[in-house]
Parts: C-alpha cells; structure tokens; sequence
C-alpha cells in the first residue's frame, strides 16, 4: 500500500523506526479511527481495510490499498529447497516486493504503509540470501571467454558450448516429461500478475525467443498457470511459471535426488576436479507428446503453451535427475563422476585421467545434445565449489561467499526470519559441532503455538551459531584405507563413544560421530 503526501501531512503520524511502529495520535478531530496504534493480522484483514477506508472518508483522496497475503516464490533451481506449497491461483494474491515478503501476523501497519513503491528491480523478483552473496560476489568476476575458459585440448568440442545449437527445439527421447493428472481432477485458470517495466521487457524476450526457437506455442488450453519473475544468482531475471495448481492435481513422481552427503563423501580422495553447468538444463526435456496443454501459461501477452520442460512442475527435478543418471551411469558407477541435477562434477586422482574423463564425458553430452555454459564450467581445479561447499584434496569448507554474509546477518525480527537464519545454518550443520543443542532455542521459537519473544537465549543461540559459522571450519573427510580408533566409555547413567582418525597434516584425532547422551 502507498501513502500519498497530502494523506501522510494531514495525518502526520508519529512513526519510531526502532521499535518498528507508527502510532496515529495527531489526526485531525474529524478522523476518529485512527487515534491508536493498528496492527495488521490477517485473520483481521477486512476489519483494518474498513477502518482504513473510514480515515480516508476525510475528504482525502487515497487509492484502495492492498493487503493481500504474499504466496511464496518457487526457489532457483541452484539452490536445495523444498518445492513450493500447494495453492489456489483463483484465490492466491499477487506476489509483492521483498518487505511484502516478510509480513508477519502482528505486523505493524508501518511495515506495509510506508515502505513507498519497491525500486523496479525488486518487484516480486525477490532473492534468497544466498542469491544475494552470489550476485554480489559474480558483479566483480569478469565474463568468460570460450578460448579462455575451455582448456586447449578440448576446444574441439566447441558445439558442445554453443548457445546457437542450444537453441534448436530438442528432440523426443526415453525420458520426456510426462504430466499424469490425478483421476477426477479438474482443469483450474488464473489471473494475471501485473508486471514491473524491467519485467514486461524480459516477458516479450522470453515470449519471442522461445516462439522462435519452437519451445512454446500459441495455446488454447482450458487450463492456465500464472507467471512471475525472480531473481537469478547473477542478478538477472527468471521468468518462472506458477505451476503450483497444477502440481496439486498431479501424480508424484517419487524418484530421488542424490543426497548431497553422499556426494561430498565420493570425493574424498580426488585431486582434480572439473564443473560443467548444463545450459537451461530443464529445457532440454521435451514434455511428453499430447501432454503439453496441461502446462499452458497465461500472460499478458497471450496464452501460451510448452514444448519442453519447465522450472516449477512438480515432477521436473525427478524426470531431469532420472535423465541425467542414465547419460552418465557407467561414470558415476566407476566413482570419476557425479551429478546433481544440471551440475556435473569430475574428480580423479591423475591429471591424466582426468582429461581422459573429461572428453568421455564431452562425449556423452554431444551425443544427447546437451549444452554448457563456458562462463560457468571450470577446469582441472585442485580446490573448487560444488553445491555450496569448497571441496579441496581431503577437506571440505564452506562457501566463503556466504561466510561473509553470515557475519552482517541483522537480528531477526519475526518468526520467518527466524526460519530463514536456520534454513541458511542448516546447510552447514555437519560443520558446527552440537548445532541441534546451539540451534534448539531458535527451532522452539518457531513452533506455531509459541509466542514471539527474543530474549537472551535466543540471542545468546543465534550469536553462538554465527561465530560457528564465522570460524571457517574445515572438515577432513576418512581415509577408508587408513586405520581407525574407536573410544568408549559407560557408566550407570550414561554410555558413549567416539569413531576418529589421526589425520597426516598435523597428527590430530579428528572425531567422526559421537553416540548421543543416554
């Protein structure tokens, strides 16, 4: 909601930006609705909109706010998240800026009156932490080159990092994407998301290049889903369908990513690695012929429909996932190769070998016609970062992008940046010792029957969780070939034991797992 000048002067509310508050105590005598302060619930919408609106009765012209609730944006796909929750496009409010984002039931009425117009940049397309440190880390890299990026010995493969090849429609495989509706579902329709200028241009270039390329079609489908944008790591924008209506009324497809753990633990014992990114990795999946009506998108610009597979259908990681394991299951069988969705990852112990790996699997992705992006792949490293962590000969640390972030990370004000500080720390748990008993007060304060309350312990949690992270541990994975101690100890209130093994740098014990306290 906007409050013009004219409104804000006669008013003339006494705002306290430390206490995050505004209280209406000056209001001309004629108003005699806002002499308190109003706080904003949203099991209490329609009564605050009706006091609102008596204000306004005034004489005071104002536009007719708007309080709708801010569904949640589906994540990057970069990024390891649960997918988005279930909803009702009909019923669902547009998705607002940032602040819109962080609204909390108690809320005051300041934190949606008088935050002004979002800059165009911030309009729905809000970020993750995470995002923002990496944007702000990429604005000081310089763009890559081909013949700088790609080693000598495979510049032969230059179609392979090609945009141009990219762009031709894929063609049917094994492994197209099928949508299977639930029995005696419904197709559901949708309103359309304004857009923001910035947005509007990146919508006609979507719409254009993808007409062009064959990946969409004019579309007369009964159903439609919304579209809105969000911010990429880079900074630039992702159009992303809002397929959240559909999800609700489609069969699961339950077949597993890989666990990131198991991953990271396969490395232990490499010394060269190699990254490669699947350029728009989802896109090069046709969706399933005869099925394609069922993800059509409204626009303002038209009703449109896919050909290829989206970010946001429910099913797309699995049927990505299932594709990928099948190109490289021989690789990752042999333990030179892994794969997390379109991030490829190649670790040998030879420089040799490695090159050797790198060209079979070159190979295999010209032969499915899958694409890189030269910017985004990375050759032959002894230390590199794969899915959030620093993975080096023997060791792994955590992203020192988002370290410095967790340093400046504010106080949390409500229960949801409560859960985004623990979402963000819960990445790294494995290198923070005892975070479940350093975290507890901050998990119980999100329980929905708790009251909001920050006291010492929540501070003295969030402050010990901070200086964890801050600390830059590194973790040393076991050598299997390589003996082991295991230490026990008993008594008649309490077991325990401790698996370790010395580590050859500097001949310390370093503790594996500790059985917890009887």
């Amino acid at each position: 909601m906007i409050l013009g000048y004219t409104w804000l002067k006669e008013h003339n509310p006494e705002i306290d930006w430390a206490a995050d508050t505004v209280s209406m105590s000056r209001c001309p005598a004629r108003c005699q609705t806002c002499r308190e302060e109003v706080k904003v619930e949203r099991k209490a919408r329609n009564k605050t909109r009706a006091a609102i609106r008596a204000c306004r009765s005034s004489g005071v012209p104002a536009p007719e706010p708007e309080l709708d609730d801010i569904p949640e944006l589906y994540p990057d796909p970069d990024c390891e998240d649960d997918p988005p929750p279930e909803a009702n496009p009909e019923t669902d409010p547009v998705p607002d800026s940032r602040e819109a984002d962080t609204m909390e039931e108690g809320d005051r009425l300041l934190e949606m009156a008088l935050f002004g117009y979002p800059a165009a940049e911030e309009i729905r397309a809000s970020q993750t932490t995470s995002q923002r440190l990496a944007e702000a880390f990429a604005r000081n890299s310089a763009p890559k080159d081909f013949r700088d990026a790609i080693p000598d010995y495979l510049h032969d493969f230059e179609d392979v990092f090609s945009k141009a090849a990219f762009d031709e429609l894929p063609e049917r495989k094994q492994w197209d994407h099928a949508i299977e509706l639930e029995p005696g579902s419904t197709p559901s329709s949708c309103k359309v998301y304004p857009l923001a200028p910035n947005e509007q241009a990146e919508l006609d270039a979507f719409l254009e290049e993808n007409l062009k390329s064959g990946r969409i079609r004019p579309s007369k489908s009964p159903m439609a889903s919304p579209v809105f944008f969000i911010k990429k790591k880079d900074g630039s924008l992702r159009l992303v369908q809002d397929y959240r209506a559909l999800n609700a009324i489609t069969v699961k497809n339950r077949y597993p990513l890989p666990l990131i753990s198991e991953l990271i633990n396969n490395l232990r014992g490499a010394r060269y690695f190699t990254k490669l990114d699947v350029r728009w990795g989802y896109n090069n999946v046709r969706i399933k012929e005869g099925d394609e009506w069922k993800a059509a998108f409204r626009t303002n610009r038209g009703l449109f429909e896919p050909l290829v597979m989206f970010f946001g259908l429910t099913n797309s990681p699995a049927t990505f996932q299932t594709m990928m394991n099948d190109i490289f299951r021989v690789l990752i069988a042999q333990g030179v190769v892994c794969v997390y969705l379109d991030d490829i990852l190649i670790y040998t112990k030879t420089l040799e070998e490695h090159r050797r790996i790198t060209r079979i699997v070159l190979d295999r992705l010209r032969e499915h016609r899958l694409f890189l992006k030269p910017e985004k792949c990375e050759f032959e490293r002894t230390e590199i970062e794969y899915l959030g962590l620093i993975i080096s000969h023997g060791t792994a640390s955590m992203d020192p992008v988002k370290v410095a972030g967790v340093a400046e990370w504010p106080v949390p004000r409500n229960k949801k940046e409560v859960q985004s500080f623990l979402g963000f720390t819960n990445f790294y748990r494995r290198f923070i010792r005892d975070f479940s008993h350093h975290a507890r007060p901050l998990f119980d304060l999100t329980a929905k029957d708790v009251a909001w309350t920050w006291g010492s312990g929540q501070q003295d949690a969030f402050d010990s969780l901070k200086r964890a992270i801050t600390s830059k541990p590194v973790l040393i994975f076991p050598d299997d070939d390589r003996p082991f101690r295991v230490e026990a100890d008993s008594s008649d209130l309490a077991t325990g034991a401790v698996l370790s093994q010395q580590s050859l740098e500097d001949e310390k014990w370093h503790r594996s797992r500790s059985t917890p306290k009887a």
